[in-house]
């Protein structure tokens, strides 16, 4: 979370979210997403709905895509459909 919040990498000079997840990268973004990334909203509440069986929370960790953002690795955009 705190990579995420602290800083002011992830915002514009008029405090609008930009395209990214730790600062601007707009190769995730979505075409609909003009005003900022909405990802930022939902990372830290939405893995809360997984029950408590679900592997992300037994599996062994893995790289998933903000951590390799912070890492200043290539990323690609995900896609769950």
């Amino acid at each position: 979370m705190h990579n995420l919040y602290d800083g002011n990498q992830n915002f514009d000079k008029q405090g609008w979210l930009v395209l990214g997840f730790n600062g601007h990268q707009p190769e995730v973004a979505d075409t609909y997403t003009s005003t900022g990334s909405l990802y930022m909203a939902t990372l830290g509440f939405l893995t809360l709905g997984l029950p408590a069986n679900h592997g992300f929370w037994n599996d062994e960790p893995a790289p998933w895509t903000s951590l390799k953002s912070w890492k200043g690795e290539e990323i690609k955009k995900d896609y769950k459909v």
